[in-house]
């Protein structure tokens, strides 16, 4: 088998790697609940919170969760004077040295500004997490069942020290009771931790979700990578996307300990209970406008009053940096189904990198480390295509003798490669290795904060996105026309032809891949080039 062979079996591999998962996305199953399972807020406005009159007749049907309460079921009559609290004034901010946040009159978080991360490198605006604009709103919100907040949140202390700020605010829910809310964040980190106290309210529970209004679909978003709703619900991942949320618009889940969620490529807000070993219960919601990711805390009785404890992480996605909080947050970075791979991949990537501030030359230097190991079975497989190579005149003869005649034209040439003891499967060897490496690689240069706006030199200053002259897929499609011309010649026409148009294909293919894969085939090719040259030189092989 020549090189055509291996130069199509790449391509055909990418189109299955692309065909297989736009055909069939991964889906998540329903995960079925029970009766006495609270229901997420269903109010026209997704903040207000379901009813145990609503709920004390659900049924595990995720359908019965589509009808909407009315205000009158949603809540008790509210005290006279009263009114629910609407207003969204920013009633405090802080922050630490990597997360800012402002807090509204209704205790939610409105805002959150990642103090080192900027939009883009020719835009120094720092990455905003939770905001607010016409087009696109984000925030994280909480409420008790069955009540509604009738006096705002007001705040009641805000202290720091060490560079860890704690703030405390108060107000009033509709059956009299006081809301006190604890607000704390500590120097460098990206959890804000949260503690609801209740007083004289034994029995309730507490609802905390992130929402999504109008959610802004990203730009530059590949076929397998996920943005939206997800969880961990008893070890297992779940992502759901806003399409099927808009088709099923509630999904329930149960979980001993957990987290949910919204993410983007690189960012995520992440909802956990302080009590890992505690029920939770879980919920994905969307009406095609709004969606929710929210858990419900049944939170501990003291003294006569129910304290929540939960935890709120709105940061980046940064495999280190999420497993040492021992939640399973890392697991958000997804490498998918060659995570064997990708995993240790980037793992070597990271470690390199303290030592070498360039993941540009990482990626080059882990093209020599795979060549150097695969070094014997493409030595290998070069030698079986020179020898081919120097079969080509009787290849041609054969062909002349025989014509058209296509079965015997093949057991001729499987005869002249058993007397002159080629393999002409040797030549597959070498890519059929580097294969899962190249689709594991692009993983992680897909979805790995670390190399988000990674510079390389010259004209390359992000090596997570497209080259923006084109300037690699050009070198990548010149390298592989040169590669082409060291291999052994198609002696079918139509086949020769073809791969005359192989390089412009694949240069084609590449324009839009992210520029530090373009540099790894790059390299690969120059490399395969000098070390298939000399074995010919070796062989004495023109």
């Amino acid at each position: 088998m020549d090189n055509k062979n291996l130069i199509l079996a790449f391509a055909l591999s990418m189109f299955v790697l692309v065909g297989w998962n736009m055909m069939f996305p991964p889906q998540e199953p329903l995960q079925p609940v029970s009766q006495a399972q609270v229901s997420p807020p269903t109010d026209a406005e997704h903040e207000t919170a379901p009813q145990d009159e609503a709920l004390n007749t659900q049924t595990a049907d995720p359908q019965a969760t589509n009808t909407q309460t009315t205000d009158t079921q949603a809540t008790k009559a509210l005290p006279a004077g009263s009114k629910e609290v609407l207003a969204m004034d920013t009633v405090a901010e802080f922050a630490n040295d990597v997360l800012s946040l402002k807090i509204n009159v209704r205790g939610w978080l409105t805002q959150a500004t990642l103090l080192q991360y900027q939009e883009a490198l020719d835009n120094p605006e720092k990455i905003k997490l939770l905001s607010h604009s016409d087009v696109h709103e984000s925030y994280i919100n909480s409420g008790v069942l069955r009540q509604k907040l009738v006096e705002p949140f007001k705040l009641v202390s805000l202290t720091e020290q060490d560079g860890n700020t704690t703030a405390i605010f108060q107000g009033k829910l509709s059956d009299g009771y006081v809301w006190q809310r604890t607000y704390t964040l500590d120097q460098g980190s990206y959890i804000v931790k949260t503690t609801d106290r209740i007083k004289g309210g034994a029995g309730l529970k507490l609802y905390t979700q992130v929402v999504e209004k109008n959610p802004i679909e990203p730009k530059t978003k590949n076929y397998n990578e996920h943005n939206g709703p997800i969880g961990l619900f008893n070890d297992e991942l779940t992502e759901v996307t806003y399409d099927e949320l808009d088709e099923t618009s509630t999904k329930k889940f149960a979980s001993v300990g957990g987290w949910t969620g919204m993410m983007t490529r690189y960012f995520m807000k992440a909802l956990f209970g302080a009590d890992q070993d505690a029920n939770y219960r879980y919920y994905f919601k969307g009406d095609a406008r709004a969606y929710q990711s929210g858990m419900i805390n049944d939170g501990v009785v003291d003294g006569g009053d129910m304290v929540f404890e939960n935890n709120i992480f709105i940061g980046p996605k940064s495999v280190p940096s999420l497993e040492k909080l021992g939640l399973g947050l890392e697991r958000a970075v997804d490498f998918g189904w060659l995570t064997v791979i990708a995993k240790p991949l980037h793992e070597v990537m990271l470690w390199l990198h303290q030592y070498i501030p360039n993941y540009g030359l990482i990626i080059i230097l882990m093209v020599i480390s795979l060549k150097a190991i695969l070094f014997v079975p493409t030595q290998s497989g070069y030698r079986s295509m020179a020898n081919m190579r120097k079969l080509q005149p009787k290849m041609a003869q054969l062909k002349e003798r025989y014509g058209d005649d296509r079965q015997k034209m093949g057991q001729e040439v499987m005869a002249l490669y058993k007397k002159n003891k080629v393999n002409p499967l040797g030549g597959c060897l070498p890519i059929f290795m580097q294969m899962p490496v190249f689709f594991a690689l692009y993983k992680v240069l897909l979805i790995s904060i670390e190399l988000r706006q990674a510079p390389f030199y010259g004209w390359i200053h992000d090596l997570s996105v497209q080259d923006p002259y084109f300037i690699l897929p050009i070198l990548m499609g010149v390298s592989m026309f040169i590669q082409m011309q060291l291999n052994p010649a198609p002696t079918d026409p139509i086949q020769a032809k073809v791969m005359k148009f192989l390089p412009l294909f694949m240069t084609a293919m590449f324009l839009f891949f992210p520029a530090g894969l373009v540099l790894y085939w790059v390299t690969n090719n120059i490399l395969s080039i000098i070390q298939q040259r000399l074995v010919m030189k070796s062989m004495n092989v023109d």
